[in-house]
């Protein structure tokens, strides 16, 4: 990226343009905008292999990858805990003029998290005979969900955690449009893959392990495009595939570790979370199950949408924090805010005008339809809510406010919303489960002003003594 003329850009991501002199919403613009297209491409990456599975007809195949899902999930978290908690602590060092750090943060997350992954790996290799029928895989889905297990979470586990890593890390020093392009071609990548191994390459009977293959290549291909981008940009003061970087001085990994697990643990409820609303809908039968499984899809648009606003401008809020520059940073929070508020309220009026159409688009059965568009409507309520919380749980993180940060990661999925669901549903019954996502996001909303609320005066307190 050079300069061009008075209005370009410099030809070093880490040179501070973006964080420093361009104009805040164009910054919010350029680092956010490749995000949440990414999220979205990832939303569609997420719904390929169930979709084309669904097109066998075999619903054993498809109870295989609802079952595998809440340990596939867990890469991301794995990912999350290093890339979120290092893309903190880099943006923070690099507005604080601290690039050789950024650059030992950098390593550390980066080779942190694929140790990780590699535990990961081992653990699933060892363990996935009795963990399947654990998570709900019975005689009919075990050698299903066995061989997708392999392909994704095996052999996979470091393409899929290194891609999302990689996507964080580098999204960190401004790079967003080049860590967008990379996540959002593995998505792309395995849309395409999907049909071709499942009905092309493999026999018949093999479409579960075809999906699986397509998930693995299409990370693999990502991860590849991130080496090389890194490699080639080895001259930037804070990329790096170098161990020899790696440091576990100057509280590196207990700042990271400390910003990246409520991150990891927010990943990691929001599908427990989601295991005990099937779980306690599944009394009113299939229909129900699958009218949630559908509102839940479609309100993905929204809260995936507003995750990755907030996911982009991270760096934007952590780098004006190191610096000191407050006003930047309120600036950035009010801005994005008013985009993540507007954008949810739209959600909101849209998923209940057209809640109906929108779930027969997923699932042509009267009843399922009826259940997901009840269930849409009432969860739609949320939309603009989660776009303040994912928001201030942002700018905790990016400012390393850990306390705040875990509250807020664990409030809205795990400690208030599954007791709602038992609670609402023991009442209401399966509208009661549903009820229990809008009403845990309007007690985490109010929370989450009021820690921004006391932040802010902390910022304005910090910034009278300088003066």
């Amino acid at each position: 990226m050079k300069r061009d003329g008075e209005n370009g850009l410099k030809n070093d991501y880490s040179d501070g343009y973006i964080f420093e002199e361009a104009p805040v919403m164009k910054s919010i613009a350029v680092l956010a905008v490749p995000t949440v297209i990414t999220q979205l491409i990832n939303i569609v990456y997420n719904y390929a292999d169930t979709w084309f599975v669904g097109r066998t007809g075999n619903p054993a195949m498809v109870a295989s990858m609802s079952v595998t899902m809440p340990i596939f999930v867990i890469m991301a978290a794995i990912a999350n805990l290093f890339g979120i908690g290092g893309s903190s602590v880099i943006s923070r060092s690099l507005g604080q003029k601290r690039p050789e750090r950024a650059r030992k943060v950098f390593a550390f997350c980066l080779y942190g998290g694929i140790a990780a992954a590699i535990l990961y790996a081992v653990f699933m290799a060892l363990c996935r005979p009795w963990l399947i029928p654990l998570i709900g895989g019975d005689s009919s889905s075990y050698s299903y969900a066995y061989s997708y297990i392999f392909w994704t979470m095996v052999i996979g586990a470091i393409p899929t955690v290194g891609n999302v890593l990689c996507g964080h890390l580098i999204r960190s020093i401004g790079a967003a449009k080049e860590a967008g392009f990379g996540m959002s071609m593995g998505g792309l990548l395995n849309i395409v893959l999907d049909p071709l191994f499942m009905f092309v390459i493999l026999p018949e009977g093999m479409e579960v392990t075809g999906a699986a293959i397509a998930t693995m290549l299409s990370n693999t291909v990502s991860l590849v495009y991130f080496i090389v981008f890194l490699v080639r940009h080895r001259d930037n003061p804070v990329f790096t595939v170098n161990p020899k970087d790696i440091s576990f001085q100057e509280r590196i990994p207990a700042d990271v570790l400390a910003v990246g697990f409520p991150a990891a643990l927010q990943t990691t409820l929001a599908m427990v979370s989601n295991i005990f609303a099937n779980a306690l809908v599944k009394p009113y039968g299939s229909e129900a199950v699958a009218g949630m499984g559908v509102a839940k899809k479609i309100n993905m648009i929204a809260f995936n949408t507003t995750m990755g606003l907030t996911q982009g401008v991270l760096p934007l809020i952590g780098y004006s924090y190191g610096a000191g520059n407050f006003r930047r940073l309120r600036e950035t929070v009010r801005k994005t805010g008013i985009i993540g508020v507007i954008f949810g309220c739209v959600c909101t009026v849209l998923f209940r005008i057209f809640a109906s159409p929108v779930c027969r688009f997923f699932i042509d059965e009267d009843a399922s339809v009826a259940y997901g568009s009840m269930f849409l409507r009432m969860i739609a309520f949320a939309a603009p809510l989660a776009a303040v919380c994912y928001l201030f749980n942002t700018v905790f993180q990016a400012t390393g406010r850990k306390a705040q940060s875990f509250a807020l990661s664990t409030l809205r999925k795990g400690f208030l919303d599954i007791p709602g669901m038992f609670l609402f549903g023991s009442v209401l019954g399966a509208s009661g489960v549903v009820l229990a996502t809008p009403v845990a996001e309007i007690i985490s909303t109010v929370i989450a002003v009021i820690l921004y609320a006391r932040f802010m005066r902390t910022l304005r307190r910090a910034q009278d003594l300088r003066i």
